[in-house]
């Protein structure tokens, strides 16, 4: 039987002078729950319809350029080319960029924007690996629920309308206490829910410990918590300021969380999901749709590597750029210099890791139905500048590079795996397509594409039939 009772969760800890002078890694503050079996299904709170009107149809819509207006695609670089520069091409990847860690997890994160917000292109990137799934694990998961576009490694999440998002790319006070995804989700308004089923799937096994990570103040928290459908068990967070871990513990996989504020503002920056079972082989994906490289120039960085102080990856990577070539007008000069000072910041978050820069792929321009008819009628191009975006992104990877050789890490460019320049209009053509149709995003298909390109471009060797994975998939193994 539950036993409820309010819990004044201590934050102090003692440390020697040693560990002092060390990085800290967050508070944590445990919470024995009990899980249960036979439980509903996860059912979020219904929301208020929007008031918002529709919107009226658009009478000259934006629609790709005719066949004939489209421009001649830049050929990719091949491996026999002499361009300057550390890009990467098929086969060029330096040993020392190759991963073999024996004797730990081969941990790998990856920050990014809306290309890795729904999940396809890490996806791939396990896949191509020939990685089982049982042996693959997303442990971090930030702060973006309930946020179109982004697709988690979790069943579901429920986040009821009172939470605020703070994405750390808009600098000013999202960037002073940064969740490790760089986002956090904030509320000061009593009754604010956020819930979540933590499977894959529905036979899916829960956790048996899952860390919700927030930041903590000076101010006391009151929470009640929920585990698998139970009653609820009160919670007081109070203690020492800074990032803070409330672990859920039981005896049996944990599998539905509902957490509801009773009074107090709580800052929520993630989840962490932990099974006794050693996955040997761990990826963290923080996509979010909008983000640009400038979180990790904003953020302040010795709060965010309290995260990561037990965690620690063995390659990290950045993918970003397509935002900030959105900008106008673009500025290269200014660019250049938020990208050099966010990579400084990761270096020091992460001195050992492999790093590696990721360029946006190519993008197009959509143009007026009335513009492909008056040309058809002219029987000429109308001035419309249809490499605009093409040219800023070939831009962003040659800088890209650039700032990579300097920081000791590596680029490698979407654009070039298309094929370079000019082939998102090509790639929109494929059957199936391989870009979406606002020439800015890809496809499914279009990012498991790209997860190929990047993985024959890194000269990563795939694992061996499954016959042969008993043995190379121990945790003492390396993976890669």
């Amino acid at each position: 039987m539950r036993h409820v009772m309010w819990l004044v969760l201590a934050m102090a800890g003692v440390h020697s002078a040693a560990a002092q002078q060390m990085t800290a890694a967050p508070t944590l503050v445990q919470l024995r729950v009990q899980a249960q079996a036979g439980f509903k299904d996860l059912v979020c709170e219904p929301r208020a319809p929007s008031k918002r009107p529709a919107a009226a149809q658009n009478p000259d819509p934006m629609e790709m350029p005719d066949p004939d207006m489209l421009p001649v695609p830049v050929k990719r670089p091949t491996q026999t080319d002499t361009t300057d520069g550390p890009s990467v091409r098929r086969g060029t990847l330096p040993p020392s960029f190759r991963p073999n860690f024996p004797g730990q997890p081969y941990r790998m994160a990856i920050w990014g924007d809306s290309h890795l917000a729904a999940g396809f292109f890490s996806d791939e990137l396990v896949k191509q690996l020939n990685v089982p799934g049982d042996a693959v694990s997303n442990v971090l998961l930030p702060a973006n629920m309930g946020r179109a576009g982004i697709r988690l490694p979790i069943r579901r999440s429920c986040v009821s309308p009172q939470w605020k998002y703070e994405p750390g790319y808009l600098g000013r006070d999202n960037t002073t206490a940064p969740g490790p995804g760089l986002m956090n989700m904030f509320s000061d308004q009593p009754d604010s829910t956020l819930a979540w089923d933590v499977r894959k799937d529905a036979k899916a096994p829960g956790y048996e410990r899952v860390r919700i990570l927030y930041q903590q103040t000076g101010a006391p928290v009151h929470l009640a918590i929920s585990v698998d459908g139970g009653a609820e068990q009160p919670v007081i967070l109070a203690g020492q300021e800074g990032p803070a871990v409330l672990e859920l513990s039981a005896e049996q996989p944990i599998s539905q969380i509902r957490l509801r504020l009773v009074s107090g503002a709580l800052r929520f920056q993630g989840l962490e999901l932990s099974s006794p079972q050693a996955h040997p082989f761990e990826i963290d994906v923080f996509g979010y749709p909008g983000a640009t490289v400038a979180g990790w120039k904003s953020a302040d960085i010795d709060y965010l590597r309290r995260w990561f102080v037990q965690r620690p990856y063995q390659l990290v990577m950045l993918e970003f750029g397509t935002n900030e070539g959105n900008a106008a007008p673009f500025n290269l000069a200014a660019y250049r210099n938020t990208l050099t000072e966010s990579v400084r910041n990761m270096r020091a978050v992460f001195p050992s890791a492999t790093c590696i820069l990721i360029a946006p792929g190519d993008r197009g321009v959509l143009v007026p139905h009335s513009v492909n008819t008056r040309r058809r009628k002219a029987g000429r191009l109308p001035d419309i500048d249809l490499m605009r975006f093409a040219t800023i992104h070939a831009d962003i990877g040659r800088t890209q590079r650039e700032v990579a050789e300097e920081a000791g890490c590596i680029a490698w460019s979407m654009q070039d795996a298309m094929g370079g320049p000019g082939q998102s209009y090509h790639w929109a053509q494929q059957t199936p397509a391989w870009m979406a149709k606002d020439l800015i995003h890809f496809t499914a298909a279009g990012y498991r594409q790209l997860a190929r390109e990047f993985v024959m471009d890194m000269g990563w060797v795939p694992l061996p039939t499954p016959a042969a994975q008993k043995t190379l998939l121990r945790v003492d193994a390396p993976i890669l």
